[in-house]
């Protein structure tokens, strides 16, 4: 009974080493997924700021051929135009995935159709800039989507592989050493029982 345990227990220890490594290896790839992911963050950190720039010189633009159109006398034309309309722009993103992050990459920009303008023809460019100042918003909107999602990917790789780091390897080789040590006093306690079942034949030897 006693071997049937002890085996049990060396199969246990066995289990233990197997797990402790797989925990192991499972640090080495979250590792490597999160310097992977920190450095695609550096990447598109100074993404969200190039296009955060391009929205806000876009809006620029756009607001300064407004304030054109304006002076020329498209104000009524203007109101008349933002009562009338119902259509309004479609924006499409296209989805990419990368390290098991699916997020938002390009994204395309359909404005709603053009009236036709009678006032002055600062209308047309007011309007083109109008529409590469709403891409823009929305290429900057879409990097800061990106940029969230892989934060939380991120986040959520640096907290598991923390977990397994600091909480489950070192209980695996509590356990593992809890094990060595009751297999130490098994082989001790069973080295003994030889002995003394040894000495006590060579006793009866010597009696016969």
């Amino acid at each position: 009974m006693t071997s049937v345990a002890a085996n049990v227990s060396r199969a246990g220890r066995l289990r233990l080493i197997d797990r402790l490594e797989l925990a192991r290896r499972g640090i080495d790839l979250l590792q490597s997924k999160e310097e992977a992911l920190q450095r695609e963050r550096v990447r598109l950190d100074a993404h969200v700021a190039r296009t955060r720039r391009q929205w806000e010189e876009s809006c620029r633009i756009a607001a300064t051929w407004l304030l054109r159109a304006r002076a020329l006398g498209a104000s009524a034309e203007l109101a008349s135009i933002s009562v009338a309309r119902s259509a309004s722009a479609t924006v499409v993103a296209h989805w990419q995935t990368s390290m098991g992050l699916t997020y938002p990459g390009a994204v395309e920009c359909v404005p709603a159709p053009e009236p036709p303008f009678v006032t002055t023809a600062a209308l047309g460019p007011t309007c083109d800039a109008y529409r590469l100042a709403l891409q823009a918003a929305a290429d900057c909107a879409s990097t800061i989507a990106a940029l969230d999602r892989l934060d939380a990917e991120l986040a959520d790789t640096r907290r598991r592989r923390r977990a397994i780091e600091q909480r489950l390897v070192p209980q695996l080789e509590s356990d593992l050493h809890t094990v060595d040590l009751h297999l130490d006093e098994q082989d001790r306690d069973e080295a003994l029982r030889v002995h003394l079942a040894i000495g006590q034949q060579q006793r009866h030897r010597q009696q016969e």
